[in-house]
């Protein structure tokens, strides 16, 4: 099928985002400014506080636990566009698209607001592409 180049175009961008923020959470702690330096101990330090009490783990671990969470969840979207790439009912392909544009339009604002433009506009690049797919198998493949 001709539009499989969007779907393939989707997955490479989530493996460069997969990539990328992997090695930014191996190497986030080469700090070299002193004020980073030290809000890095902090972190590392500072057990989370919560309704109950401490929590046995740090900032840090939080931090590391939340960055580990996004990383299983790219691979998670991978995952489903590669289905989508299998998945010969349209319906259930347009179903799956859905759930992953929703999902990359929503990485893609919390980048823009709390993060930095590359995994925004990758996300944001990978949402249109879906979202051309989505609107292709949803409605274009009736009237063929």
């Amino acid at each position: 099928m001709k539009s499989k180049w969007r779907l393939f175009t989707s997955i490479g961008l989530m493996v460069f985002f997969l990539i990328g923020h992997t090695i930014g959470s191996l190497t986030r702690k080469e700090l070299k400014l002193e004020n980073s330096i030290q809000t890095l101990h902090a972190m590392e330090t500072t057990l989370v506080e919560l309704p109950g009490g401490l929590s046995d783990h740090t900032v840090d671990e939080f931090y590391q636990g939340m960055s580990l969470s996004l990383d299983v969840s790219i691979l998670l979207v991978i995952g489903l566009l590669t289905i989508c790439l299998t998945d010969e009912p349209l319906q259930s392909r347009s179903k799956l698209l859905l759930f992953v544009i929703f999902w990359t339009t929503s990485i893609s604002v919390l980048s823009f607001r709390y993060i930095f433009p590359v995994p925004a506009f990758t996300c944001l690049v990978c949402s249109v592409l879906l979202t051309v797919e989505w609107y292709l198998v949803r409605f274009r493949s009736k009237i063929v």
